[in-house]
């Protein structure tokens, strides 16, 4: 593994009066092997690191966070140290300002990690910034792309929030339905994501698919209705959603490991 100590190596790390100026930016192409960056005292200026894909660990704040697509958001004087593993692709930009606050909660984006779906606009802006930045013709420019992308930042970090409610919002659905069938399609189509991006953020926040979920919550149902009702067996299952008891059995005691009169039995000795 590589290690980049910022402290001692860094050149651009500037502090400026003026309203915007960008110290340096670059795009790094996918690393051959781990890069570990470290920066004990950070920087005077704001650095963002924006993944675009692989994987890298950054300690933000004595908190660990896999990154694998999405950005951290660093102020100054905050002490920095992250990890690129092979494959990643990584674009970085440090800036600088006496209106920087302004502007970061104007655009309504904080600091920290954030992930966030993979984004070609981002892409490009940091692309045509870098271009801008390396060729020096236009001050202005460079400064207008940095709104720019500051701003499309706050904007996808704020939709996220968006999209992460509107998933507690089916988390909770699913909860006080959970003995009906549920239609992962609908699920989806409520918070406007595809099927397959609906599970991953679900199985993100919950730890488990959508499903499985469903599953768990029918199970400790039946688990409080067999030790603390007289209700019968077939009658808990079918409450519980469940309309064969066959099936009933087999998914409780994959779960309890025992059969649900088993489980009766032991919990009422």
């Amino acid at each position: 593994m590589y290690l980049y100590n910022g402290d001692l190596k860094d050149i651009s790390n500037l502090k400026s009066t003026s309203f915007l100026q960008i110290n340096s930016c670059g795009i790094q192409l996918p690393t051959v092997q781990p890069l570990t960056t470290l920066r004990k005292k950070g920087r005077v200026d704001y650095h963002i690191i924006y993944i675009a894909s692989g994987q890298c660990e950054i300690e933000y704040k004595d908190k660990i966070h896999l990154l694998k697509q999405g950005f951290v958001l660093y102020p100054p004087n905050v002490p920095q140290k992250y990890t690129e593993y092979e494959d990643t692709k990584k674009m970085w930009l440090h800036f600088t300002g006496n209106n920087i606050e302004e502007i970061l909660a104007d655009a309504k984006l904080g600091y920290g990690v954030h992930p966030i779906s993979p984004s070609p606009i981002i892409e490009k802006m940091f692309i045509q910034l870098v271009a801008e930045h390396n060729q020096k013709l236009n001050v202005s420019n460079e400064k207008g792309l940095l709104l720019s992308l500051l701003y499309t930042l706050g904007k996808l970090v704020n939709s996220v929030g968006t999209t992460n409610v509107k998933i507690n919002e089916t988390v909770t659905f699913i909860t006080t339905h959970y003995n009906t069938e549920i239609s992962i399609k609908e699920l989806a189509d409520s918070c406007n994501l595809s099927q397959s991006r609906y599970m991953y953020l679900f199985k993100e926040q919950t730890g488990m698919a959508p499903h499985a979920f469903q599953q768990t919550l029918r199970i400790k149902n039946c688990m409080t209705l067999l030790s603390s009702t007289r209700l019968s067996i077939a009658d808990i299952c079918e409450l519980s959603g469940y309309h064969d008891p066959l099936y009933f059995s087999r998914v409780f005691r994959k779960y309890v490991g025992v059969s649900p009169r088993q489980y009766r039995n032991n919990t009422r000795t």
